[in-house]
C-alpha cells in the first residue's frame, strides 16, 4: 500500500514582478522524512518553503496537504505546519514566554511548564535560560529558543530555512540533535534548506537540488559556468587556471551553465574510452556519503573543485589519499545543461 504524501505540489509557479522565481511541476514530501533543499542563493529555496508552509499564495498551481487541496493559512493544516525562518524574530519577553507563546494562543495551557522545559531540553538549553530576556541571548542561543518555540507545538511538519547558517558549533550540534529527536519522538516531517552540503547529506533522507526556480534531476556539486569559448579545434571549452581545458558539447548559449554529476566522473586504473576527456588534479578530501553506494573524492583541477564517485579507495594497488595526483575521465554526453 502506497503512503499518501504529507505535502504535494503540482504545477506550482511563483512570479514576483513578472519574474518567475519558482516553477515546480511535481514535488512530494512523504510523512516522517527529512528532506534537504540545496541550491545557490536565488534558486527559490526560501520561496518553496513559504509555499510548503502555507504562508504564501502561489501564482498558479495546487498545494496538497494529506491528499487535500489547501490554500494558504488553511485553518486545519496551518495548525500542523510550522516554519523557522533564516532570521527568526523573538518576542520582547523572556525565554519561557517566547517558547510558551504558541501553546497559549492555541489554548494548550495544561502542563505548560513541563512542555516548555521539555522543548528547552530538546535544543540543549537548561532551566537557567527560562528567565533570560530575549536581548540577553547570543545568536546561537536565540536560534535555539526560536526552534524550541516551534518544537513545543509538536508539529506534524517543520520547515527550517538555513537553521545553522550563523550559529556556533555547539548550537549547530544541538539543532541537529533536536531535528532527529523530533522525527524519532513524534514522527515530525522536516524540510530543511542549507548551503552546507555535507551537513544536509549527513542529516537528510534525501536532498533536492534547485536552480533558477526549478528542481533538478542531478546534484549541483560540479557546476560549470560560462562563458564558453572555442579552442583551436573548434571545440567548446573553458580554460582552467593551470592551463587545462574542460571540454563540453555545444552549449545552448555562450553563458549557459552545465553540470557533471559525480557518478559520471570516472577514476579508473584502465585507459579511458577513446571518446573520453580527461582532467588531472589533486585529491583534497575523501568522504563517505550515506546517499551514495561509493566513496567520494574532492579533486582540485586548476581553479575548479570537482567531486567524483570512486568504486573503492584502493587505486593502482595503493590506498587513495589526499595529496595524490589523479586523472578523471568523462564523456561529453554526460554533461547536463541547466540554463540556456
Amino acid at each position: 500500500m502506497t503512503r499518501e504524501p504529507l505535502l504535494r505540489l503540482r504545477d506550482v509557479r511563483q512570479v514576483y514582478n513578472d519574474r518567475t522565481v519558482l516553477d515546480v511541476a511535481e514535488l512530494s514530501i512523504d510523512p516522517g522524512t527529512i528532506t534537504g533543499l540545496s541550491g545557490p542563493n536565488g534558486s527559490g529555496k526560501s520561496t518553496l518553503l513559504k509555499i510548503l508552509s502555507l504562508s504564501e499564495r502561489c501564482t498558479s498551481g495546487t498545494v496538497y496537504f494529506q491528499g487535500r487541496a489547501v490554500l494558504p493559512f488553511d485553518a486545519e493544516a496551518h495548525q500542523q505546519i510550522t516554519m523557522l525562518p533564516q532570521v527568526p524574530h523573538l518576542l520582547t519577553r523572556n525565554v519561557f514566554n517566547n517558547i510558551a507563546y504558541g501553546l497559549k494562543i492555541r489554548g494548550r495551557k495544561t502542563g505548560l511548564r513541563d512542555n516548555v522545559a521539555a522543548a528547552m531540553d530538546l535544543v540543549g538549553l537548561d532551566s537557567s535560560f527560562a528567565a533570560r530576556q530575549w536581548h540577553q541571548l547570543s545568536g546561537g542561543e536565540a536560534q535555539r529558543v526560536a526552534l524550541a518555540a516551534r518544537l513545543v507545538l509538536k508539529p506534524l511538519c517543520l520547515l527550517l530555512d538555513e537553521p545553522t547558517a550563523s550559529v556556533d558549533m555547539e548550537s549547530a550540534r544541538a539543532i541537529r540533535r533536536a531535528i532527529l529527536l523530533a522525527r524519532k519522538e513524534w514522527g515530525t516531517t522536516l524540510v530543511i534548506t542549507s548551503h552546507n552540503q555535507s551537513w544536509l547529506n549527513d542529516l537528510c533522507d534525501s536532498v533536492i537540488y534547485q536552480y533558477n526556480g526549478r528542481i533538478l534531476d542531478c546534484s549541483l556539486e560540479n557546476i560549470l559556468l560560462g562563458p564558453w569559448l572555442k579552442n583551436d579545434r573548434q571545440e567548446f571549452c573553458k580554460k582552467l587556471a593551470d592551463g587545462q581545458f574542460i571540454l563540453v558539447p555545444s552549449p545552448p548559449g555562450p553563458d549557459s551553465i552545465a553540470v557533471i554529476a559525480p557518478e559520471v566522473l570516472k577514476l579508473t586504473n584502465a585507459l579511458p574510452d577513446h571518446a573520453a576527456h580527461t582532467l588531472t588534479g589533486t585529491v583534497i578530501g575523501i568522504y563517505l556519503d550515506r546517499h551514495s553506494s561509493e566513496p567520494r573524492i574532492h579533486v582540485v583541477c586548476g581553479d575548479h573543485r570537482l567531486v567524483a564517485n570512486v568504486p573503492d579507495l584502493n587505486f593502482n594497488g595503493k590506498a587513495l589519499l589526499p595529496g595524490q595526483t589523479v586523472t578523471l575521465h568523462y564523456l561529453l554526453e554526460n554533461i547536463t545543461w541547466l540554463m540556456k
